[in-house]
């Protein structure tokens, strides 16, 4: 994807971030201590606003940056292949737009899609971002074109944290759902790759595996490929709500048969018994259980939406993955975004998820709730405890 062929720059709100010198940028961006300091300060805020004051603001800390909305596939799971995205924010605009996000403070950026390898600066912008100073740089990729040379080049940009995509333990499941013959083999080749990496740097990889109609039964079989890699298995959930995913034939995929959710989820317990290795927590697995009858789970509030700021493509700004955004940062800064009463009023009703609910990042979400750690600690000591 060409990083300047879209929208003239003109409309685009310069920032006072854009023209400090580097130099000055670097010492701003938060290290890790301080880093870690105001993920717990914000996991407090967000207890006193569930308890005490509602309509509390919590900056977010981590900003989602969909480079492109293009995809290289085309997921059963997913609607942003079937159409094409113009547009899009150009490498200026996106070098801006890093710039605002180390002034308000952010602590991580996730670089994102579609497939954000399309663009052709992807390696450039992440660059940007390490040399203002941000240092947990992260990418969600499918690892189609994850190279050597494209590796070399993420690497040197200061990635650090990928996830690569991956729907099924073997080329039949995957490349059904992901749409395109091959994909399995290129994308687990290119993981391997990545993974050997790990002898010269400090990286850690998460594979995704969304969990649909036509792959539910291929779970236990995805979390024991992940421990023989080696990293860390995230259970994507599917949904029809989120806006890269409304369609009807997604909406088909999300309907699983309830036993055979059950059978794979028993079955992914009992490996958790032996090896709990990469594997989801038991209180994730049984957030999964309730997924497909619940989407909303009303009781967890959503601490995702108050976390991230959602940055898209073609600039529009929200935090949240089930409701479009109707703010952009070709019209305002971020910060005038993020401190506005239009933001802040959404963001107090998505946390008590007054909303169409999806269960993105649901782990983050129990991540937070001291109970959560009682029911794994509990599962634990108990092995004859089963699927109720």
């Amino acid at each position: 994807m060409s990083s300047e062929a879209h929208v003239a720059p003109v409309a685009f709100m310069p920032t006072n971030a854009r023209r400090d010198p580097p130099a000055r940028r670097r010492r701003i961006a938060p290290p890790g201590l301080v880093a870690k300091a105001k993920l717990a300060r914000f996991f407090a805020q967000l207890a006193v606003k569930e308890h005490l004051a509602p309509r509390l603001h919590v900056r977010p800390l981590v900003a989602e940056l969909f480079l492109t909305d293009n995809c290289n596939l085309k997921c059963t799971s997913c609607a942003c292949w079937r159409s094409l995205t113009h547009h899009e924010l150009t490498t200026n605009e996106w070098m801006d737009v890093i710039d605002q996000c180390v002034d308000l403070g952010l602590v991580k950026l996730n670089f994102t899609g579609g497939e954000p390898l399309l663009r052709r600066d992807a390696s450039r912008l992440i660059a940007h971002a390490r040399d203002a100073g941000v240092a947990s740089l992260h990418l969600n990729t499918n690892a189609i074109l994850l190279d050597a040379a494209r590796r070399a080049e993420l690497l040197d940009a200061g990635v650090r944290s990928f996830n690569v995509s991956v729907d099924g333990p073997n080329a039949a499941v995957h490349d059904a759902v992901r749409g395109i013959d091959g994909s399995f083999e290129r994308t687990v080749t290119n993981l391997h790759a990545l993974l050997d990496e790990r002898r010269h740097a400090r990286i850690d990889v998460r594979l995704n595996f969304t969990v649909l109609r036509t792959n539910v039964a291929a779970l236990p079989d995805i979390a024991r490929l992940a421990q023989e890699l080696g990293v860390q298995l995230y259970l994507n959930l599917g949904t029809d709500t989120t806006f890269l995913f409304r369609h009807q034939e997604v909406t088909s995929l999300t309907d699983i048969d309830h036993s055979e959710l059950r059978a794979a989820l028993r079955e992914l317990d009992e490996l958790a018994r032996h090896n709990r290795r990469g594997l989801p927590r038991y209180s994730d697995r049984r957030y999964i259980e309730r997924h497909f009858d619940d989407l909303l789970q009303r009781e967890l509030p959503c601490a995702e939406s108050q976390l991230k700021l959602m940055i898209h493509s073609t600039g529009e700004v929200g935090g949240c993955w089930g409701h479009d955004p109707s703010l952009n940062v070709r019209e305002r800064t971020l910060r005038e975004i993020v401190d506005g009463p239009d933001y802040r009023a959404e963001h107090a009703r998505l946390f008590r998820k007054d909303c169409v609910g999806c269960g993105s990042n649901y782990s983050l979400n129990l991540r937070w709730r001291p109970r959560t750690y009682l029911q794994d600690l509990s599962w634990r000591m108990r092995p004859d405890r089963t699927w109720s």
